[in-house]
């Protein structure tokens, strides 16, 4: 759908399908509970509603873990809205039970209701299949989105495989477009693909309806797609020149993982995709344009360079920038650094004395497994094979052994990339063996990072013009990037000059180069910005109000919002509205506000603990995240007087706001 552009200021709410509730809904959110929501929205005056992935993710929770770019999640399907279950009362009844049983739960179990969803689909379709066969409409569908031949393969593969990874499975590991064609037209295989032709038909048909009403309603939908794909993704199984198998993607150390992170997903090989001209990239945007007006674009940085991860470690501390200006060897030595002193900095040498102090009668075990001993020297060395963290984490040694031995591993000041060249390690400083170096070798190692780091920008530079370009120019949907991190000099004037909007988010929003790190006020953030209060990986404002580790920070923040005297212990609803109505004066062209910060007008809608509202704990596994709902039916929501008073008052004022102001 076509982004019109701006007028005036817009505001708008940020949900996840599943967090909705309705009179309608079976155990969790669908896609037609979006027309209700945005009928409330209309009433407010709340033009935007964003929200997170909505792709399939087989039995995972996380919508940032896709089995597919293209397909939607089945657990979304509004059961009486598919023609084939409604056509069956005792399916009818069978989900209405199951919206009876969850509906008066806070959280969902995404396992259970989406199994109860598709043994119902299962059932209609099995009663149903020979019309669909027939179906005009199904064989068009087909036609018209290539991506779902290889996706029902995969899926029925999987089913075959008892979901395991493609990459454990017994047959069709590395499958040909020919051999996928070939599955495709397999007789024994064709009711199995036609079920899942069936479940993505209709589900299309389910998000557009919905799309089409909330722009009638005169409400721009925001959908959310994830940089990165799950490596147990038809898109990898199907497409593998695409991705760069042997590298991960994550992100290199900083204040919350002393080790970095390590996402697990497969980069991209964008020089595969640019002799595409990008067309896996172009269709994914087109499938998306289908349903949304805006579009957020997750990590955009990994377009300027991704922090790529070797397959065979678990943690992102070894990693580097991708791609990259490296160090030569050549340059090394021109500085005086020699092939051995190259491999001090680059190879873990452990002293002996320190391996029996440290690993006490354990020292001999860890030498036999994984270390050799230099000739006519006490230093050991990681043996060749042992080649990522992985192997060590593996070995048949004490738990508090195999730490240390992956400390000593981690102990690099340079990483090989390419023969003859190398990326200077994220934790170099702290790297025992750079700190023997003499000041002058310090300093001259220094220089070298310095001048690679100032090649990456340019390199940066071009390769995010390059990519966003085209994603600008494929279709008319808005693109507001989330562009959080440590950030490349070329991001923001990139985004700028391409019309994408960035992202921020006021409690991290500050001037961390100047004493104090004072937040930036929100009447000064840049018009191409989206504001948002608080997102699915954080928490909500009324907890990191009340919660915030260092109190002294949410009291700067009381004062940057041009409040005086010491802040309201409590974000109870009069402090959520002044927050809010603080929030709403932002010169970010969209201001974002999750749903759960919005019930915090209404002290009738929060509940007596505030963490039982977070969406998702980064880092974490577990069945809290990703279940949340909301307290009460969206049907419900326009008789929320108190609240919707308020909401009309502060964003009419916003929405009253020229943006040429």
């Amino acid at each position: 759908m076509k982004f019109p552009g701006f007028s005036h200021y817009l505001t708008g709410v940020l949900v996840p399908v599943a967090a909705l509730r309705s009179s309608a809904s079976c155990g969790v959110g669908e896609f037609a509970d979006l027309p209700a929501l945005g009928a409330w929205c209309r009433k407010v005056g709340i033009e935007v509603i964003q929200i997170l992935p909505v792709n399939d993710t087989g039995g995972q929770s996380s919508p940032y873990s896709a089995l597919s770019a293209f397909a939607l999640n089945p657990i979304y399907l509004r059961l009486s809205g598919v023609p084939e279950v409604a056509r069956h009362q005792d399916l009818l009844d069978r989900s209405a039970e199951l919206r009876v049983r969850f509906e008066g739960e806070r959280r969902f179990p995404y396992g259970e209701v989406l199994q109860f969803k598709l043994d119902i689909l299962q059932a209609a379709y099995e009663r149903e299949r020979a019309g669909l066969a027939q179906d005009p409409a199904v064989r068009n569908y087909v036609q018209s989105n290539p991506w779902v031949k290889p996706y029902a393969v995969f899926r029925v593969l999987k089913d075959r495989e008892q979901q395991r990874s493609w990459k454990d499975w017994d047959a069709e590991r590395d499958p040909s477009p020919q051999r996928i064609e070939e599955l495709w037209n397999a007789p024994q295989l064709h009711d199995a693909l036609l079920f899942y032709v069936f479940l993505q038909w209709r589900l299309e048909q389910q998000l557009r309806a919905a799309a089409e009403t909330l722009n009638e309603q005169g409400v721009f939908l925001k959908g959310d797609l994830p940089i990165l794909m799950n490596e147990d993704s038809v898109d990898i199984w199907a497409d593998r020149e695409i991705f760069i198998p042997e590298l991960r993607a994550g992100a290199p150390p900083d204040y919350f993982s002393e080790t970095g992170q390590n996402w697990g997903f497969p980069v991209y090989n964008w020089s595969a995709l640019e002799s595409r001209d990008y067309d896996w990239w172009r269709d994914r945007l087109r499938q998306a344009a289908k349903f949304y007006h805006a579009y957020r674009i997750d990590h955009v940085l990994g377009f300027f360079r991704i922090w790529a991860v070797p397959e065979t470690h678990f943690t992102g501390i070894l990693g580097h920038f991708y791609p990259s200006s490296l160090i030569s060897s050549s340059a090394l030595h021109e500085l005086g650094f020699g092939s051995e002193r190259v491999t001090w900095l680059a190879e873990p040498h452990i002293p002996g004395e320190q391996l029996r102090a440290e690993l006490n009668g354990d020292a001999e075990a860890a030498i036999d497994a994984c270390l050799h001993k230099l000739d006519n020297e006490e230093l050991y060395i990681f043996r060749r094979e042992i080649n990522g963290e992985k192997l060590i984490a593996g070995l048949d040694l004490p738990a508090e052994v195999r730490e240390r031995l992956l400390a000593y591993y981690r102990d690099r000041a340079l990483v090989r990339v390419e023969e003859g060249r190398w990326a200077p390690v994220w934790t170099y400083r702290d790297c025992s063996r750079f700190n023997e170096l003499s000041d002058q070798e310090r300093e001259r190692f220094e220089y070298l990072v310095e001048q690679a780091a100032e090649e990456n920008e340019e390199l940066w530079a071009e390769q995010g013009r390059r990519l966003l370009g085209f994603m600008s120019d494929s279709v008319d949907m808005l693109a507001c990037a989330e562009d959080l991190g440590v950030v490349p000099r070329s991001v923001p004037k990139t985004l700028a000059d391409l019309g994408m909007l960035s992202l921020k988010i006021p409690r991290w929003t500050r001037q961390w180069d100047i004493e104090g790190e004072p937040f930036v006020p929100p009447e000064e953030y840049p018009l191409l910005s989206v504001c948002a209060l608080s997102v699915h990986d954080t928490t909500t404002m009324r907890e990191w109000w009340e919660r915030e580790e260092d109190p002294p920070v949410v009291d700067a923040f009381w004062r940057v919002l041009g409040f005086q005297g010491p802040r309201p212990r409590q974000y109870d609803p009069a402090t959520a509205r002044k927050v809010t109505e603080a929030m709403l004066g932002t010169n970010s062209a969209i201001c974002v506000l999750q749903l759960q910060d919005l019930f915090a007008l209404d002290g009738g809608l929060q509940p007596e603990d505030p963490s039982a509202e977070r969406v998702n704990i980064p880092s974490t596994y577990n069945e809290f995240n990703w279940t949340y709902r909301m307290p009460i039916a969206v049907d419900d929501l326009g008789g929320r007087s108190e609240l919707n008073d308020v909401l009309a008052r502060l964003v009419s004022a916003r929405a009253k706001r020229s943006i040429e102001e």
